[in-house]
């Protein structure tokens, strides 16, 4: 969505998107300094998250161009509304608690299903810890999921008009589609690993990958299938689990515990009377988006390189830190530096991205349109264990389609593809096989420089 206005001012898709992950990372700072405000931490502890967000938040813009971030701040305003202090009192607040989860949903779908479910916990906290203002707790909750199904009603509608039933994200049953039984990973995604044609006007069916051929499976229908749902849970929630310790440098260290994962456990206690003193400290709250954030995920899959699908957990985690903490060193500004410090040795540990198929597609696409070489592509032999990843990129930089691969590379897959080039890494078992195949014409020295890479024009009609 942020990347419309500016490609309707004609500015290069790769910029456009570039240009959204700058604002999604403005909303995600200050949706998080918003959310630490309003559970009413110290300003100093304000100021440490700002210092740790600032020097975190531009890796995770270069490393992706996807809504994660964007949706991660939108969640963080929200909850920001719903755990102010005068949430009970103020219309205002319900009204942009659910506008605001509206947005997140209309950013990225998973926000839908995790923002209900929060607002009716948090609402049952204010309910629980003030009981003499409970009309004004389901009253507030009542206003803001309305604003809620407001926002989202009219994308939804479009969803269910065009897959002609109730819709509100394809995303969630393709990822249970892919970790289905028998698949210890997940499956490949037919977008490319099979040999196809997207609609016109699309580069990859990966567009609407809706209506490709996907298992889909219910974990109800046998035993054996809900054995397998469970452990596919099991297995989530270590990963999950894990993550909790991705944001400070002691849990990166070990890998499987960390200051995240103790504050976790830690915030679940308080003195007696436990149910008083919990409802409390509002901070104490943010276990219940860490908790729903984390178990949205786990009947689908988790691998250990989806940290980008918690980016929440960061802000999060750093609140309940400074919440357990700073009644024990309210005035000591050295140890606010050591927990600043704790939350930015991760940066040391994750070095920068040098995925390099970008930037070689990009120099390939480049004088392959000025050779006048334009057209779909099928194939490639780079970078994935699917082979697709190179291909696709060329395919986007030229505004071609790509039309999918194969595992194994099948030549006669190639030729009855409908595509009219194909890319071979030079040397490789692939590339001497198109050599020696008349249908496939190396057209590479039209290039000019020669490049690791050898372009194929597929000849039609050849044997």
């Amino acid at each position: 969505w942020l990347m419309v206005p500016f490609l309707w001012l004609g500015v290069e898709p790769l910029l456009a998107g570039k240009l959204a992950m700058l604002i999604s990372g403005a909303v995600f700072f200050h949706g998080s300094l918003f959310l630490v405000r309003s559970v009413g931490l110290r300003s100093i502890d304000e100021l440490i998250v700002a210092w740790v967000l600032a020097l975190t938040i531009p890796g995770w813009m270069s490393n992706h161009v996807t809504p994660d971030l964007l949706v991660a701040g939108l969640m963080a305003f929200a909850l920001g509304q719903a755990v102010s202090r005068d949430w009970l009192a103020n219309r205002r607040r319900s009204i942009g608690t659910g506008a605001t989860w509206g947005l997140a949903y209309l950013a990225k779908a998973v926000a839908l299903p995790v923002g209900v479910v929060v607002s009716v916990l948090l609402a049952l906290c204010w309910r629980l810890g003030q009981a003499e203002n409970r009309l004004a707790a389901w009253r507030q909750l009542g206003v803001a999921l309305g604003l809620l199904a407001l926002v989202v009603a009219p994308w939804i509608t479009v969803l269910s008009l065009k897959y002609d039933k109730p819709t509100f994200s394809t995303s969630g049953p393709i990822a249970h589609a892919i970790v289905g039984p028998g698949n210890d990973r997940p499956a490949p995604h037919p977008f490319g690993s099979t040999i196809y044609q997207p609609e016109p006007g699309r580069v990859t069916a990966w567009e609407d990958p809706s209506r490709m051929d996907y298992d889909y499976w219910s974990p109800f229908a046998s035993v054996e299938n809900f054995s397998h749902q469970l452990t596919l849970i099991g297995r989530n929630a270590k990963t999950v689990f894990q993550f909790l310790a991705s944001f400070d440098g002691i849990g990166v260290f070990l890998g499987w515990f960390g200051v995240g994962t103790l504050v976790f456990g830690l915030a679940l206690f308080a003195k007696r009377p436990w149910a008083k003193n919990w409802l409390a400290n509002r901070w104490r709250w943010m276990v219940i988006p860490l908790i729903c954030l984390g178990g949205i995920y786990l009947p689908v899959y988790v691998m250990p390189v989806d940290l980008r699908y918690f980016y929440l957990f960061l802000p999060l985690v750093m609140i309940l830190t400074f919440g357990l903490v700073s009644p024990f060193f309210a005035n000591k500004r050295q140890t606010g530096l050591v927990w600043m410090l704790v939350f930015l040795l991760p940066l040391l540990w994750h070095l920068p991205s040098r995925y390099p198929a970008g930037l070689f597609a990009q120099n390939l696409a480049k004088r392959m349109e000025k050779a006048g070489m334009v057209g779909p592509i099928v194939g490639s032999t780079f970078v994935s264990a699917e082979g697709h990843r190179l291909g696709l990129y060329v395919a986007w930089y030229l505004g071609q389609p790509w039309y999918g691969d194969v595992r194994p590379a099948s030549l006669e897959a190639y030729k009855n593809s409908g595509a009219r080039f194909t890319i071979a890494y030079i040397d490789s078992p692939l590339a001497k096989k198109l050599d020696a195949d008349p249908a496939f014409k190396n057209v590479t020295v039209a290039l000019g420089d020669q490049d690791r890479f050898q372009v194929y024009d597929i000849l039609p009609g050849q044997p």
